[in-house]
């Protein structure tokens, strides 16, 4: 080989070793990701979605930087019309939802422009069921149907240990009344405090604790059908219940209410997120869950019964919790409208 074919060879492999670097570039190097939470700041969503924007990057290939916004409004109805019409399945858009949004899809109505199980499902949140409050001041006008009702709060009228309230006043006799309209967690908290209204549940173990602690509530019941860990002293709705537990369509109504609330907090990408975009998320989010600092602060926020869902088995759950029968939609609109709460549409979300 002459001198100068040496030259062309090597100057060929140079060039060929220096561009290796720049087509192996990371996809997230460089670049910023957007996550959008679905509710004010200072509850249980906005907490779950602020750690996880903080050290889910720390996992993604090319460490990317990240933009927290949120975006509440109708139990998550505004985030979630805004990010399934606007978002783009490039993996640098993300929403942090909650068991809300679920309820919201499946009651329905002409608000709803969403259709949760169309998105790329990242990872979930969990603390376990919400467990079901009552003030110490209220706690004897319970059963007393001549006194003046005990005033459940919410936000929207949709959550799903709201239904543990409504199916308490159907088949318990429990003398309630709902109110609704409060921007999040944290001002449910400060009202529930004041004694604007008298019953709340939440899945947080710091709030309900802080709440024991202050001498303000006593527990009442626990939303799913295993106690949690960290409560186990409080029975379960279904325990509460015992032989007066309705079956049929009327139980199969109070699941499709209540059970979202077993998905919790859950991470999404838009419909059409690339799989290989998808599987980078999802094995960076499982990573994060085993990070010693994240665990740290999510045992700080949450207490110790948290734990983290992978995508595949979230998007299953988010899946089985929107399948709603006709009949038994029929059923919840019924029901909603007798106790005045947001009805939706007599329909099912096959």
């Amino acid at each position: 080989m002459s001198r100068k074919s040496l030259w062309v060879l090597a100057g060929l492999l140079w060039l060929g070793s220096s561009q290796a670097p720049a087509a192996e570039r990371p996809y997230y190097e460089g670049k910023t990701i957007k996550f959008i939470i679905s509710s004010s700041p200072g509850g249980g969503t906005d907490t779950a979605g602020r750690l996880v924007a903080r050290f889910l990057p720390k996992y993604l290939p090319g460490n990317p930087q990240n933009i927290v916004q949120n975006m509440p409004g109708g139990g998550g109805t505004v985030s979630n019309n805004f990010f399934f019409r606007e978002g783009k399945p490039d993996g640098l858009t993300l929403l942090q939802d909650s068991s809300s949004g679920l309820t919201n899809f499946t009651r329905g109505g002409p608000t709803i422009k969403y259709d949760p199980r169309q998105y790329r499902t990242i990872g979930a949140l969990t603390r376990g069921g919400s467990v079901l409050m009552v003030r110490k001041d209220a706690k004897s006008r319970l059963m007393d149907r001549k006194a003046r009702p005990v005033i459940v709060g919410d936000s929207d009228g949709s959550r799903t240990w709201l239904a543990v309230t409504v199916w308490a006043a159907e088949y318990l006799g429990w003398n309630l009344k709902w109110i609704y309209g409060y921007p999040g967690t944290g001002e449910l908290v400060l009202a529930l405090r004041q004694g604007e209204f008298d019953m709340f549940a939440t899945q947080n173990a710091k709030i309900i604790q802080g709440l024991i602690k202050d001498g303000v509530v006593e527990t009442l019941a626990q939303e799913e059908d295993e106690r949690r860990p960290d409560f186990s002293d409080v029975p379960t709705f279904e325990e509460i219940l015992g032989a007066k537990k309705p079956s049929g369509v009327s139980w199969q109504a109070y699941l499709a209410w209540a059970g979202p609330g077993a998905v919790d907090k859950f991470l999404v990408a838009p419909q059409g997120t690339p799989d290989d975009i998808v599987r980078v998320l999802r094995d960076a989010f499982v990573k994060m869950g085993k990070d010693p600092e994240f665990k740290d602060q999510a045992t700080k926020f949450f207490g110790a019964g948290w734990s983290i869902r992978p995508g595949e088995k979230t998007e299953a759950l988010i899946r089985e919790a929107t399948t709603v029968s006709s009949e038994t939609m029929g059923f919840l609109v019924k029901i909603r409208k007798k106790y005045g709460l947001p009805a939706g549409e007599p329909k099912g979300k096959g």
